[in-house]
């Protein structure tokens, strides 16, 4: 069984009984972990096989980064290639579009985080690279790492069309790489795609949300963090 959890935020309790009542899960997480520790990670992973992609908040602070991309966790990020996973090709593109960066369907800023770097002034450049805002950026690079690739799934923070804040280019790779399911997060509201035209199927994963394979909400989370 392959579940998909939106973005918990920081907090994964609610996805513990539905792991402990049931074997062999594959987890999959579609951004927006917000750790401070890897511990929720390993803690998870003892009641499932764990994956995710990260979110524009998994580079808000240090801690958020270092927690995935400073441990061996980084290996489960399934962001940029496609992992079989219980019989099921999925693809990961994590991050978001940014302006700075490039904000479809506008002609990109920068390729790739080397031709950022290059125009970078030193004192943005972080640990050798592109600013820690930036590690979770969308460059045309990622998508292009993709689109000679097939799956069966393609997991992404962003959404696509016809999200009323959904990026075309999204579907576009989607059919380029042949998948039958999108599912996304970021959006917390679990936007129906009941009317979407498209020939295959799209979930968003709100906040703190948690869907089957089959894009059945088992549980959907509201975020009244700001009440």
């Amino acid at each position: 069984m392959i579940l998909f959890a939106g973005d918990p935020h920081g907090s994964f309790d609610h996805l513990y009984p539905f792991l402990q009542a049931h074997k062999d899960i594959a987890l999959v997480i579609l951004g927006d972990l917000q750790l401070t520790t890897p511990e929720p990670l390993e803690k998870l992973a003892q009641l499932a096989d764990l994956w995710f992609i990260h979110g524009n908040h998994d580079s808000k602070t240090t801690a958020a980064f270092e927690s995935l991309w400073g441990t061996e966790w980084k290996h489960r990020n399934l962001h940029g290639q496609v992992q079989n996973i219980q019989g099921k090709r999925i693809a990961g593109l994590g991050g978001v579009f940014r302006g700075q960066i490039w904000m479809p369907p506008n002609k990109p800023m920068f390729f790739d985080p080397i031709h950022y770097c290059q125009y970078c002034s030193q004192e943005r450049i972080w640990r050798g690279g592109v600013p820690l805002r930036h590690r979770t950026s969308i460059f045309p690079s990622d998508i292009e790492a993709l689109e000679t690739q097939q799956a069966d799934i393609l997991i992404c923070h962003e959404a696509p069309k016809p999200h009323p804040s959904g990026f075309a280019v999204i579907n576009q790779l989607a059919e380029k790489m042949g998948v039958q399911q999108i599912y996304h997060g970021h959006h917390h509201e679990n936007f129906d795609y009941a009317g979407s035209k498209h020939h295959y199927q799209i979930i968003n994963v709100g906040f703190r949300s948690l869907c089957d394979e089959a894009g059945r909400y088992l549980y959907v989370g509201v975020d009244n963090r700001a009440l």
